[in-house]
């Protein structure tokens, strides 16, 4: 897994606008338990409009889903 995530880091990097990489990080960002890296992940994101309802809806139900006892549910990508 770690690898994984330095494929991600490095891709995400290279393309900072890319949610589907911001998202599969802060996922594992939230599995592991690293709830403040999550939320940089999203806070460091590029653009000044608003995100799509459907990314800022995925993106609260996985910050959020530790604090309703829901760890490890993971809605799908796409």
């Amino acid at each position: 897994m770690r690898r994984d995530l330095k494929e991600w880091y490095d891709e995400l990097e290279k393309f900072p606008e890319d949610w589907s990489v911001r998202v599969r990080l802060v996922e594992a960002a939230v599995s592991i338990g690293d709830i403040e890296e999550a939320r940089r992940l999203v806070r460091t994101s590029p653009g000044d409009g608003p995100l799509p309802q459907e990314l800022q809806s995925r993106l609260h139900f996985v910050l959020t889903q530790d604090d309703q006892g829901g760890a490890g549910n993971e809605l799908p990508v796409g």
